[in-house]
This record gives C-alpha cells, structure tokens and sequence, in this order.
C-alpha cells in the first residue's frame, strides 16, 4: 500500500510538451503544439504511469498526418514529451479515389482530387488505404507458384505475397546511395521483376 500511495504521488504529471529534435517547440507541420498536447488526452496531475505511450503515439499519428513519426516519451519524474519528425511531400501517386501525396517513408499526407505539382510520380498499383495517416500498403496477391497442377483454389491461397513496397524502399535506397534520387521524377514498381525510373527525363 505504501509503494503504491508513493508512486501515485510522486509521479504525478505537471508539464506536457512538443519536442522536434530535442527543441520544444510551439509549432511543427502546420500544427499547434496546443492541439497536439489537447489531442493526446493526457493531463497535469494525471499519474505519469496512467497510460500507454505507444497508444497514444498511434492515435496522434492517425489524427495529424503532416507529422512522420510521433514517439511518446515518459521524461521521469514528472514530464511527458511527444516527440514528432516533420513528414516532408515527395511522392505523387494517382489512385481511384485522387491523388495521394507521399512522404518519403511513404506515409499518405492527402488525398485530393488534382495531381500535387514538383513531386515524384509513383505507378504501383492500387493500395489498401488513401486514409492520410496510413502507411502506403498493397493488398498480398496469391502466388501462382504456389498453384499445383490441379490448380486448387486451397494451394494457391497457401502463399500470399506482396513485396511492392520492399522493392519500392530498395529502389529507393539504391537510388538515394547512388546520390541520383533527386533527379528521378517517376519510379515505377507494379510489376517488382520490371522495376523503372525516370531520370533526368529518360
């Protein structure tokens, strides 16, 4: 009873903040550190212990698609600090529901109806999710190995892959090692045996 009556008291929350880089900060990727901090549902006097930060991370990247990653962080005794990298445009890639804006890790920022102007143009297929705060990801497709001679439908379900955006994220740092990915203007990779790239215009 003891232990728990000291811990209630001792580690109870009194500041809340918004760090880029280490810098607290009163503002990143068009947002408040107010709405953010109001967003995260945690408050001054709560127990530093009374919720889970990867919860709250998840939700804070759901909720604010402008942010690339979002750690919550417990700073002992008594502060809590969200932790969040700026997502950068990059990609552009058309899908039937508009166009997808993309960061470079491949985070959905929007989805609007006119291509975004001066960015990468990806052609892959059509993803999962255009929900902004998704990760890009593409439904697995049956392998047609995996079919045996009598092509049963049970054998060719056995194995689902998709390894579009393995190979994308390999494209990707092959062209970035290489020092050439600025002057790439499309990437395509729906078919990962064919993988193509525009440079430079050609």
């Amino acid at each position: 009873m003891g232990v728990y009556l000291t811990v209630t008291m001792l580690f109870k929350i009194n500041t809340l903040e918004v760090a880029v880089d280490g810098e607290v900060v009163q503002e990143v990727g068009g947002y408040s550190s107010a709405e953010i901090l109001q967003a995260l549902g945690v408050h001054a006097e709560e127990n530093i212990f009374s919720f889970d930060p990867a919860e709250k991370a998840a939700a804070l990247e759901k909720q604010f698609p402008l942010l690339e990653s979002i750690r919550v962080v417990r700073d002992y005794p008594n502060t809590v600090v969200v932790q969040v990298t700026e997502a950068v445009p990059t990609y552009a890639m058309q899908t039937k529901s508009g166009w997808l804006t993309l960061s470079d890790q491949f985070k959905i920022l929007a989805c609007e109806s006119a291509q975004p102007e001066e960015l990468k143009t990806l052609y892959g297929g059509e993803p999962v999710s255009v929900t902004p705060g998704d990760q890009l990801t593409f439904a697995a497709q049956a392998d047609p190995a995996a079919s045996d001679a009598s092509g049963s439908a049970a054998a060719s379900a056995a194995v689902q892959t998709d390894d579009r955006l393995d190979a994308l994220n390999e494209l990707q740092a092959k062209l970035e090692e290489y020092g050439i990915l600025d002057d790439v203007t499309r990437m395509e990779f729906a078919d990962t045996d064919q993988m193509a790239f525009l440079y430079q215009d050609r």
